[in-house]
């Protein structure tokens, strides 16, 4: 997620180009993060003490970690707490800016800073993102008063993930009383609570949910494109269901429906775009009686 968040504000900022953010990710799958850039991004280090050490490992038949402690740097406490880290999405993106030389260690520092203040976020904030946990993720690009969304965004996003692509990512959302839906596929939840939950095309993003889902390569946004973006939206609504369940709520999910491009109007409907490689798909969501 943080792959796709940050190294979209690189290619914006000239960075880096498109291109390379492609391949940057490509080669990201086979990176394990040397300790050195993670206790730099930890604050443990300074990027002097990792150089040193890393000329020292170039004479030494010893580990960077082992040279850290008989250095004084780290103690054998915080090795094992680096160990630990080194599957870290932003880490590994770090990592493989780095080795590919499109960005020093300490240039990424800066570019973390300029898009924490671009953003507003704290440091708290900026951590969380950089965790790459969804549940922590999600309520920073949620619109002021759609806290009551917060977990269904995060359970249609987790899917995303675990289904289409490991580096989707949310977008800004927005809450409104109207909303142009193209091809819409929705689901009603009724029970308890009155939700309809549902995904319109952004940029090509209909047809990138249902060949991931599909797994079969989808270029237009036809039945079948619908029929496998319903299916994991159905999947979507049952995991939240169940988890709704588990607070005494009860949901019963009423069979998913296809649209043509709509322009819908509700009490309140949230927006909420992701970002799947290059394309965009809208996850759209109300719990005040739906849309019409």
């Amino acid at each position: 997620m943080i792959s796709y968040l940050l190294g979209n504000y690189l290619v914006d900022e000239g960075f880096m180009t498109r291109e390379q953010l492609v391949h940057v990710l490509s080669v990201q799958e086979k990176i394990r993060v040397k300790l050195g850039l993670i206790a730099v991004s930890e604050g443990m280090l300074t990027i002097d003490q990792a150089d040193t050490i890393n000329r020292l490992q170039q004479t030494m038949d010893k580990r960077f970690g082992d040279i850290a402690v008989e250095k004084g740097y780290l103690t054998e406490a915080q090795v094992d707490s680096l160990l630990k880290m080194q599957g870290n999405e932003f880490l590994t993106f770090a990592q493989t800016l780095v080795d590919e030389d499109i960005i020093t260690m300490d240039k990424i520092q800066l570019v973390l800073r300029s898009y924490q203040v671009e953003n507003g976020f704290t440091n708290t904030e900026l951590e969380a993102i950089k965790s790459g946990e969804v549940d922590k993720i999600v309520p920073l690009f949620l619109p002021k008063g759609a806290d009551a969304y917060a977990d269904i965004v995060s359970v249609a996003l987790k899917m995303i993930i675990r289904c289409i692509d490991r580096h989707a990512y949310p977008m800004y959302g927005v809450l409104a009383d109207k909303a142009d839906l193209v091809k819409p596929v929705s689901q009603v939840l009724e029970g308890t609570e009155n939700w309809k939950v549902g995904f319109a095309d952004g940029e090509n993003g209909l047809c990138r949910l249902g060949s991931g889902f599909a797994k079969e390569e989808f270029n237009v946004v036809d039945e079948d494109v619908q029929d496998a973006v319903g299916e994991l939206l159905n999947c979507i609504s049952g995991v939240f269901a169940t988890a709704q369940s588990n607070k005494g709520i009860t949901l019963e999910l009423m069979p998913p429906e296809m649209g043509d491009d709509a322009s819908v109007s509700g009490t309140e409907i949230l927006v909420m775009p992701f970002g799947i490689g290059d394309v965009i798909v809208n996850f759209v969501v109300t719990n005040k009686n739906g849309w019409r």
